[in-house]
């Protein structure tokens, strides 16, 4: 009985089905950046007074700003987010889209479908984290 061969890579009807998970994902987090971006320029043409209609309470700034850094930690992250899913289109453009850039194993469906941007395995990426962590 001959060995069975292990899997090295993804097959293009795979591919194709991530790479409309991925496409999905990207304009979702395109829109949520664009919301975002309102929220943040309403919030900054308020400032001016000319639009506030509430009072210039401290706590009330300082509120306002909390939520301005929140939201420009959240359009950060996204950028994040949206950067990894562009890498991965690119990686499925040179076919490596899929495969562990540690060990090259393939990754999971599982954690392609919860990451599709995902380049470590869950181990590797666990471990990496680890490390990062210093323990």
């Amino acid at each position: 009985m001959p060995a069975k061969r292990k899997k090295t890579k993804l097959t293009k009807k795979e591919i194709e089905v991530y790479r409309e998970k991925v496409l999905a994902e990207r304009e979702r987090i395109i829109m949520e950046l664009g919301r975002i971006e309102e929220t943040i320029n309403d919030a900054t043409s308020g400032q001016d007074g000319s639009k506030r209609s509430y009072s210039n309470h401290l706590a009330d700034l300082g509120t306002d700003f909390m939520e301005k850094e929140k939201n420009f930690y959240y359009a950060s992250q996204e950028g994040h987010y949206l950067r990894s899913l562009d890498d991965a289109l690119k990686r499925m453009e040179r076919g490596i889209y899929g495969k562990c850039e540690e060990c090259e194993d393939l990754i999971s469906f599982k954690r392609l479908d919860a990451v599709p941007g995902a380049r470590l395995c869950i181990k590797c990426k666990s471990k990496a984290e680890k490390d990062m962590r210093g323990r």
